[in-house]
């Protein structure tokens, strides 16, 4: 009886251990990763490194990523001129009322010593920082659910739009329309391929597991939400601690400045300036216009009750 239940045992191991094992090999032998492999080895990466990265268990292919991205730009190309202009309101309201801006304000108070080194460094206001933060991650509590490589990895493979036609919700499209559609696919892939490339080299860098980064649907990664290029040309390291990570309070704040002095920041620059600059970080004139009415509150806030 004990021989039979230690050999249930022994058998139940390999079962799960097998079932694992399976699940593994499943995502790194995954036939829509290949090109994407393949593209990798011939830019310059180990066979064994990528290997390595698609080996790990939460590769798994999924279109849904690049067909939602595809609706969104279907539907903005059909909509009509009314609605695109109403769209474009003055400023997301939702970031100015009470309880985001005391959120904003505790943020500020908590880390007032760093925010005020980065604007002697930089030059660069704790308002703007702390403005960009509570719009971009809620001040670093909304950081992604699904790893920002698997994300660029699964737009980077899905060039052909046939593959999810059926999800778009548009079977009537006019031939000049498909193309664009094939078109506009395969920018968005190859922009993927680019920063997914960008996000290997990163984490290399900075000793990190590219396929354990949480990110946006799109990519973005960090407290500060920057897109691989932009962390390997803005990204620096605030603590002096020999590596650059998004997700702490120094580096992200640091970067983050870094990020708006070299796109022209300055305090003295008009209101217009300020935005063209902002804009640099989020394409939206809906985003910067936030991004400043939001920091006027706080300046407004900061001059009654401090910090100074």
């Amino acid at each position: 009886m004990i021989f039979k239940l230690k050999r249930l045992t022994v058998l139940s191991v390999l079962c799960f251990s097998f079932i694992i094992c399976s699940e593994v090999l499943c995502a790194a032998n995954s036939v829509e990763w290949n090109p994407l492999k393949d593209r990798l080895v011939k830019d310059g990466f180990t066979l064994e490194y990528v290997t390595q990265v698609f080996s790990a268990e939460s590769m798994k292919y999924d279109s849904g990523i690049m067909s939602r991205k595809m609706r969104v730009l279907l539907h903005r190309k059909f909509e009509p001129s009314a609605k695109k202009v109403a769209r474009e309101k003055e400023f997301d309201e939702r970031y100015v009322g009470v309880i985001p801006l005391a959120g904003a304000y505790s943020y500020l108070r908590e880390n007032f010593d760093i925010l005020l080194a980065i604007d002697k460094k930089y030059g660069v206001s704790p308002s703007i920082l702390v403005s960009l933060l509570l719009v971009e991650t809620k001040l670093g509590r909304t950081l992604g659910k699904a790893p920002a490589f698997l994300n660029l990895a699964n737009m980077a493979a899905s060039t052909d739009p046939m593959t999810f036609f059926d999800d778009l919700g548009h079977s009537d499209l006019k031939d000049e329309d498909l193309k664009w559609l094939k078109k506009r696919t395969k920018q968005k892939a190859d922009w993927a391929y680019k920063e997914m490339v960008a996000l290997l080299k990163f984490s290399k860098a900075n000793s990190i597991k590219p396929t354990e980064i949480p990110g946006s649907p799109y990519g973005a990664f960090g407290i500060c939400q920057f897109m691989p290029t932009t962390a390997m040309s803005y990204a620096v390291d605030g603590n002096a601690d020999g590596r650059i990570d998004l997700f702490s309070t120094d580096d992200a704040l640091d970067s983050m400045a870094n990020f708006l002095k070299k796109h022209g920041w300055k305090e003295s620059l008009s209101k217009d300036k300020k935005l063209k600059v902002i804009y640099r970080y989020n394409h939206s004139m809906v985003y910067s216009r936030t991004i400043f009415e939001v920091a006027k509150e706080l300046d407004g806030i900061r001059s009654t009750f401090g910090p100074e």
